[in-house]
């Protein structure tokens, strides 16, 4: 009767997470371009409707500058884009937390020689609404959806999830000595991101029942790494670092109900690539570039008036500055096993603000949550 289940548990999770992968749409695509302070805008520009990332567009089109919203000898160089590095650090703060090491287990390993293949959802709550930075930067830093009439993304996301899915497929292969490593792999709902990872862990107490030892619960240690795949503008990695209690309590003779506690530090690795901050401008066509100096600056043979190098788009592409985030949080869930089957649950949730650590980045926004399922096979 095992091969069945086993074989029906499998086609399960391989049938949901491939179901899930195929409803993804990009409406959470992460777009930092849009995540930009403005600069000191000459008289009249706001008023007019120009903004920092429209005066290119502007000076592209009529290659000259209206003398009306300029001062004498100003150029776009004078007003470049400027990267908003703490809505940027908000951002990646809660999209970190959302890919973390989720720890989903109990203490206990599963044992020498043991395996387990396990599909888990879980869904993290984000401060969809919040502002840091001056501006709502889930709103300015996802995608949203596209317009019907003309296929396009508009310029921010009026209603960001609040809840980031991850769907994942993990394999755990327990070692001697009490050491257990696990393989992730899995996608962020509602986008065209990846993650992956890998976990080790160490049983330091585990599977006594009898005598003086009987009476603890099982205890290990634990670390993980996961990494945002698919995202060419930035790099995302968080690192867990865990540690777990769990006691199994039998009921019946082929069922095992396990509770467990557990605290993880999560720490997480945000880095920019170089993001082009008015990406509706082709800097090169609005310069006519002729190839770079013997210096590396642009040659342009559009120039504006004066005879000034209409080379200011360039500098629009910068990269925001790296962040380096530190959280705590705690973990309550249970496991039931019948045979070779198990389900699981598991919530976890921010032990202190996320700012507590964090206020040297700006780091703002409520405490954040994560609820974790899971359905798998062990054998």
């Amino acid at each position: 009767m095992r091969r069945p289940k086993v074989a029906l548990a499998i086609a399960s999770s391989v049938a949901l997470f491939v179901a899930a992968r195929g409803a993804s749409a990009a409406d959470m695509d992460i777009t930092p371009e849009r995540l930009f302070q403005q600069p000191n805008l000459p008289p009249g520009a706001a008023a007019a409707g120009w903004d920092c990332q429209g005066i290119p567009r502007m000076v592209s089109a009529t290659q000259g500058l209206p003398a009306f919203l300029f001062p004498a000898n100003a150029t776009p160089n004078n007003y470049p884009c400027m990267p908003d590095n703490i809505a940027w650090a908000n951002l990646m703060s809660e999209l970190g937390m959302a890919i973390a090491p989720t720890a989903f287990h109990p203490a206990r390993t599963t044992g020498f020689g043991g395996f387990t293949l396990a599909f888990e959802a879980s869904f993290t709550h984000i401060n969809a609404d919040a502002v840091a930075g001056g501006i709502q930067y889930w709103h300015a830093g996802t995608r949203g959806p596209t317009d019907p009439n003309t296929g396009s993304y508009g310029p921010s996301n009026g209603s960001p999830d609040s809840l980031l899915q991850v769907y994942s497929l993990k394999a755990r292969k327990g070692l001697p000595f009490g050491f257990e490593v696990t393989g992730v792999l899995g996608y962020v709902g509602n986008t065209s991101m990846w993650v992956g990872g890998a976990d080790v862990r160490w049983a330091l107490l585990e599977g006594y029942r009898t005598g003086i030892l009987g009476y603890f619960p099982d205890i290990s240690i634990g670390s993980g790494v996961r990494t945002l795949l698919g995202a060419s503008t930035f790099y995302l990695t968080t690192v867990g670092i865990d540690g777990q209690v769990s006691k199994p309590l039998t009921l019946g003779d082929s069922a095992v109900l396990t509770p467990f506690l557990g605290a993880q530090r999560i720490i997480i690795f945000a880095d920019s690539a170089a993001v082009d901050l008015t990406p509706g401008v082709d800097a090169y066509q609005q310069c006519g570039w002729q190839g770079n100096d013997a210096h590396g600056a642009p040659i342009c043979k559009n120039t504006l008036p004066g005879g000034v190098p209409n080379d200011g788009d360039f500098n629009n592409t910068t990269t925001f500055a790296r962040a380096r985030i530190h959280r705590w949080r705690g973990m309550a869930g249970l496991d039931y096993r019948y045979e070779v089957l198990h389900l699981a649950g598991q919530f976890a949730m921010d032990l202190t603000e996320p700012g507590a650590e964090n206020t040297n980045l700006g780091i703002s926004g409520a405490r954040q949550w994560t609820v974790s399922l899971e359905a798998g096979v062990s054998f």
